[in-house]
């Protein structure tokens, strides 16, 4: 796994073989997974390798018929509905990003008993950590968008055996969501314990000292900012400025494994939550599975948010669909570099121009 996966970036740092290991000899170490020191349980075991669902994307739609009732899909993926909401409970508000949604389901849901605590990414400053939820504080502190890759699943089996949780719900990235998916299409007994997903939307991650630099080159100590968001630009928030940086000038901070990713709505979640799509202050909810909506039905009716139409559910889709040819572009771009061939034949392989190869290459 550390040849195949690890150490050619395709890694998406989930946690999964993290939580996998029944002797608990892989560790995250220097922002990916490692093993400090080879030992004999290793020889012959292929617990981690086999709990690595990047080698099998192929079974991704098979998951996803196994979720799903429904057959048509559309470039977000399959769903109920899809509709903007936004908290009515002033902490929350006050204390998250865009309309509080993440953080109103777990609460509610936490109280309601139809989970007992959750995965998510807590915070060491901006710094995202794999961390279990179990208390309305907890929920709250971890809110915010953070970036950086963080292995929430190897959170799992401290939630299950230290914490006697058996009623979980993980919060995460795509990639988050696939692996959890596919532990629980292997059956791996810890996987069960896991009864919601709320999936966020990904236009791509970006190493946290990557950005960390990238601030303090124009002056700023990431300890004073008080939001990040992604659209069309990379944006910082402190007080009342905003501070802008072109996509472009932070490509070399996407890990590798993001530029390959086709899924932007985290589409094999039970309730899908982003910003896109909706206005300032909201979020955006995809409500995708039975469990999905039984979860933001209670929700509604306990009257601590509120809810509007999407008016444009058109851009939403045009995201995922530029975000699902880029992956699969990318994906070719990088194939054909290791094969040899250089960028103007990989250009005309693919009826591209020479500075979109270059674009993608060079931001490595």
């Amino acid at each position: 796994m550390e040849a195949k996966i690890i150490d050619t970036g395709i890694c998406t740092v989930c946690g999964a073989c993290i939580l996998a290991c029944p002797n608990s000899h892989i560790k995250f170490i220097e922002g990916r997974p490692k093993r400090p020191k080879r030992t004999l349980d290793c020889v012959s075991c292929n617990t981690c390798y086999d709990a690595c669902y990047v080698l099998r994307r192929g079974l991704m739609p098979d998951i996803e018929a196994s979720i799903f009732s429904c057959v048509a899909k559309e470039s977000i993926g399959i769903y109920k509905r899809i509709l903007a909401a936004k908290t009515r409970e002033q902490d929350i508000e006050k204390a998250c990003q865009d309309g509080g949604i993440v953080t109103s389901l777990l609460i509610h849901a936490l109280g309601e008993n139809t989970i007992d605590g959750a995965l998510v990414a807590g915070r060491d400053g901006w710094q995202p950590v794999a961390s279990i939820a179990e208390t309305r504080g907890e929920v709250i502190s971890s809110a915010m968008t953070k970036y950086g890759t963080t292995p929430i699943l190897k959170e799992l089996r401290s939630a299950a055996v230290d914490h006697g949780l058996s009623r979980i719900c993980v919060v995460g990235s795509p990639c988050h969501i696939q692996s959890i998916r596919y532990l629980q299409h292997r059956n791996l007994p810890l996987a069960s314990t896991v009864k919601l997903t709320i999936g966020l939307f990904c236009r791509e991650n970006y190493d946290y000292h990557c950005i960390e630099k990238k601030v303090a080159e124009v002056g700023l100590d990431i300890e004073q900012i008080e939001k990040f968001n992604v659209a069309d630009e990379f944006n910082v928030h402190t007080g009342e400025k905003k501070l802008s940086f072109p996509i472009t000038e932070i490509k070399g901070c996407v890990p590798r494994h993001c530029l390959t990713c086709e899924d932007f709505a985290s589409e094999l979640a039970d309730i899908s939550v982003g910003s896109d799509g909706s206005p300032e202050g909201w979020s955006t909810v995809i409500v995708r599975t039975e469990q999905g909506e039984k979860v933001f039905s209670a929700l509604e009716r306990s009257n601590a948010m509120e809810t509007e139409a999407i008016q444009d559910q058109d851009y939403l889709k045009e995201i995922a669909a530029r975000k699902r040819e880029k992956g699969k572009q990318t994906e070719a771009i990088f194939r054909l570099s290791e094969e040899g061939l250089e960028k103007r034949e990989i250009a005309a392989r693919l009826g591209i121009t020479e500075d979109r190869v270059s674009h993608r290459l060079d931001g490595l």
